[in-house]
């Protein structure tokens, strides 16, 4: 019996199979299957040049479009690769069913949340959050959460001067986690107190985003011998997730780049895409673009495809079932061919930093159905 379809001929990149190699990829019943010389197939793809990825996964994403003036369609999101995605904290418990039912079970592409501590959210640049316990619903939380528990992962916090109080408001989100037994995600970008000390509130899976933001005094370096600091590093050990989560006020190549060089990388490359970022800056256009300035900056091709499927994929509770190529995954792909284009790369201080190649998308798989292919992508 012929199978689905079958691309053929790509150099296949998976990590969680460690495979980094020239194989073919087969597809049935909306499901990986596996493949042999003799396979026969409805649709043939020949993806000769171009490398074949476990569809991508954007963990740092504010896609509560109709909710939220700050974010992105979702249904943006495939033309660049991306099949899976992680909504950071756009929605409170007010609104949080109405961003389920209007955009997670609509969207294209599978999406699970981190709930904001504050009610509300984010809907709007203007109207910033009020992270302190008195602002807290810790009774009203918990009836969200129970509700959705397969699809909250955790509670999200913005940890910044003048919307956070320094003393207690991140100890009472991690405390509200910890009974409700989900993790914490928080913002450190222009923090109220020590880096330090936020740091040593997390525990395994929690995750540290922002990990390359030079806003203010504090980042991950030492001062003034740019050494990662040790806190960093045993947060690491305990299994805290470093997320770089770029975005456009949460990037410092200053810091980045000799964190870097230490072998300090990122567990998870996410862009913290907004609508005055997606597609259009130098900042965080979209995931492929800031996958390749890692590449840049010094990683190896299987650490930046790692950091956005493999990783990603087990905080989300879904490991073998995306973010990878295995037989009996989701049929989620993405196809990129690499090709010679300079680029420049922006940080939030207007530090620029030269790329010489791009990866463009080709074709996006999701679910064992083509969600994108580029007009000079043949397919038989």
């Amino acid at each position: 019996m012929k199978i689905d379809c079958i691309i053929r001929n790509g150099h296949v990149v998976d990590p969680s199979q460690k495979i980094d190699d020239v194989m073919d990829i087969g597809i049935k019943n909306g499901l990986i299957t596996k493949t042999g010389p003799d396979t026969e197939a409805v649709r043939m793809v020949d993806a000769e040049g171009c490398y074949v990825f476990p569809g991508l996964i954007d963990f740092h994403t504010h896609i509560y479009h109709t909710g939220s003036t700050m974010s992105v369609n979702p249904a943006f999101l495939p033309a660049t690769g991306v099949t899976s995605a992680v909504d950071s904290g756009t929605a409170g418990f007010c609104n949080f069913r109405s961003f389920y039912e209007g955009v997670i079970m609509t969207a294209p592409i599978r999406i699970k949340s981190y709930l904001n501590m504050y009610g509300s959210g984010q809907p709007d640049m203007s109207l910033p959050e009020k992270f302190a316990p008195s602002e807290f619903r810790p009774t009203c939380i918990a009836k969200v959460v129970e509700t959705y528990r397969d699809n909250i992962l955790g509670m999200k916090i913005r940890y910044t001067k003048g919307i956070a109080s320094p003393d207690d408001s991140l100890q009472e989100t991690v405390r509200v986690a910890r009974e409700l037994g989900i993790h914490v995600c928080v913002h450190t970008t222009n923090p109220p107190t020590s880096l330090n000390g936020v740091a040593a509130l997390l525990g395994r899976d929690d995750v540290y985003c922002h990990m390359y933001q030079g806003v203010g005094e504090d980042t991950i370096l030492d001062q003034p011998d740019g050494k990662v600091k040790e806190s960093m590093r045993k947060a690491r050990e305990r299994g805290v997730i470093f997320d770089s989560a770029s975005g456009k006020t949460n990037f410092s190549f200053d810091v980045a780049l000799p964190a870097i060089r230490q072998g300090f990388l990122p567990d998870i490359i996410s862009t913290d895409c907004t609508c005055d970022k997606m597609n259009l800056s130098a900042h965080a256009k979209n995931l492929p673009y800031l996958m390749v300035r890692f590449l840049k900056m010094g990683m190896s091709l299987p650490d930046v495809i790692c950091a956005v499927t493999e990783t990603p994929a087990r905080l989300m509770g879904m490991e073998g079932r995306i973010g990878t190529l295995k037989p009996g995954a989701f049929g989620d792909i993405a196809v990129f061919k690499e090709i010679s284009q300079n680029a420049t790369h922006q940080d939030f201080f207007g530090t620029t930093f030269e790329t010489e190649k791009l990866l463009v998308p080709q074709m996006t798989v999701i679910g064992g159905d083509i969600a994108f292919c580029q007009g000079d992508f043949a397919l038989t």
